[in-house]
């Protein structure tokens, strides 16, 4: 879906009405609107009052403009929204435009919030001041602002990354919460279900599986209560989840639990087909818990083709394969990342259990994305780093990216494609302290 696509959508589903709106169900546009227009108004500035916007994307600054215009307008201060490449000409602008006061704001989204930033001023000019304008002292107002960012704010704020003719695309990463669980997520999975060219995301806890479109709103969730008890379930969620084409089915199985199941998709409606002896690791591969560990066991069958077997040289916590690189993340903290099935592992240090595999470049390359390997990290850490073709280890060097993650233990990392766009997300699985769980969406373009 295009930004401007999501913009229109979005300003249509809107209100443009003064009147307060639940802080909770609204969405971060909105939000954030309402509450500079509730900033700018205790300050009672002269109107007519000028806007001028900067940062971001530039579908990003004109909704947030429409919405804070009409909640000036509607507070009877007739705003008037300026078009200027800098800040510091919105000034002369301002008065230009006969406007009395003036709201210069930069908007941006960091660390999963978005921001508004800026100062509020008088532009009146009184005649004996001569050649050089002043400001009147009031109003004068610094502005700082922010809300937590949503999956609809995050496409406004993407802009697109330049492809060079012979060479990968930057890695920059925007990040917002997609969903809120109920509990912590034991597994991830991503892959489309519906088969609109567009992956949907499938979270899999302790007892259920919930499926979310790529905005976030809960497509359907299945209850996993009918299969029978685990003679050794693990004392914190844990499982594995996949998503299997042709016909596209979930694969599901919780340590709670002593099997698996199958769940065919009809009509956006998950239904039970088969039960599971294995444990689903990918679309393509199989494994076996270790009983009663958060771990499996280390030989994986690989059912792309024909029946193969790759072997990890200890447990492992987490698997993710992008053909035909393969890595294993053991309890430990080390990995062990193979070329292909049959190769001999390169050993890697300090890798989280939110790891993964995934192109996120678009250069026909994988690369390695981890998280932190502490306990409870202050804040965790989403690094992105390029495979060498040496067999050394990436983590050895610079990332390509990195950025915090929101309060919560990352223990697992998928990549998608949400948007149609050949361009690869990241949704990050969050245990938070208050026993709950998040879905943090990281979608590609930065300014």
């Amino acid at each position: 879906m295009s930004r401007p696509l999501v913009a229109a959508l979005l300003l249509a589903s809107l209100t443009a009405s003064a009147q307060d709106i639940d802080p909770q169900a609204a969405p971060a546009l909105e939000r954030l609107a309402q509450a500079v227009a509730t900033e700018v108004k205790t300050q009672r500035p002269e109107p007519p009052v000028a806007l001028h916007l900067s940062g971001g994307a530039p579908e990003l600054r004109r909704a947030f403009g429409t919405l804070l215009a009409a909640r000036l307008g509607a507070a009877g201060l007739a705003p008037v929204v300026l078009e200027s490449a800098f800040p510091e000409a919105a000034e002369a602008l301002a008065r230009e435009e006969g406007a009395r006061s003036l709201v210069r704001l930069t908007l941006s989204v960091e660390a999963g919030e978005l921001r508004a930033r800026g100062d509020l001023l008088g532009t009146w000019v009184n005649f004996w001041s001569g050649r050089s304008p002043t400001r009147p002292p009031e109003p004068a107002a610094a502005l700082a602002l922010s809300v937590e960012a949503d999956a609809a704010a995050l496409a406004l704020a993407a802009v697109e990354l330049p492809v060079t003719p012979r060479g990968p695309r930057p890695v920059r990463l925007l990040g917002a919460v997609l969903a809120r669980l109920p509990s912590p997520p034991a597994a991830l999975a991503a892959g489309d279900l519906d088969g609109d060219g567009r992956d949907e995301l499938a979270v899999l806890t302790e007892r259920e599986v919930r499926v979310f479109t790529a905005d976030g709103r809960l497509l359907a969730e299945h209850s996993l209560a009918s299969l029978p008890p685990g003679p050794a379930p693990t004392r914190e969620p844990f499982g594995a989840l996949a998503i299997l084409s042709g016909p596209p089915r979930l694969a599901a199985f919780s340590t709670r639990f002593a099997q698996g199941e199958v769940l065919a998709w009809e009509g956006g409606t998950p239904r039970p087909v088969a039960r599971l002896d294995v444990a689903p690791l990918g679309p393509e591969a199989r494994g076996h818990f270790v009983p009663g560990q958060t771990a499996f066991l280390p030989e994986v069958r690989l059912v792309d083709g024909e029946p193969r077997t790759a072997s990890a040289p200890a447990p492992f916590t987490t698997f993710s394969a992008a053909p035909p690189y393969l890595l294993f993340v053991h309890p430990d903290g080390s990995a062990s990342l193979l070329a292909q099935a049959s190769a001999a592992p390169t050993r890697l240090a300090s890798l989280g259990a939110g790891s993964a595999l995934g192109d996120l470049d678009g250069d026909g390359m994988p690369e390695l994305l981890t998280t932190s390997t502490e306990l409870r990290p202050k804040p965790d850490m989403l690094r992105v780093h390029r495979l060498g073709p040496d067999g050394a280890d990436p983590t050895n060097g610079e990332p390509l990216w990195q950025g915090p993650l929101p309060s919560g233990r990352a223990l697992q990392v998928v990549t998608a494609e949400l948007d149609g766009d050949d361009r690869l997300e990241v949704v990050v699985g969050l245990t938070k302290p208050d026993g709950t769980g998040e879905l943090f969406l990281l979608r590609q373009g930065a300014p």
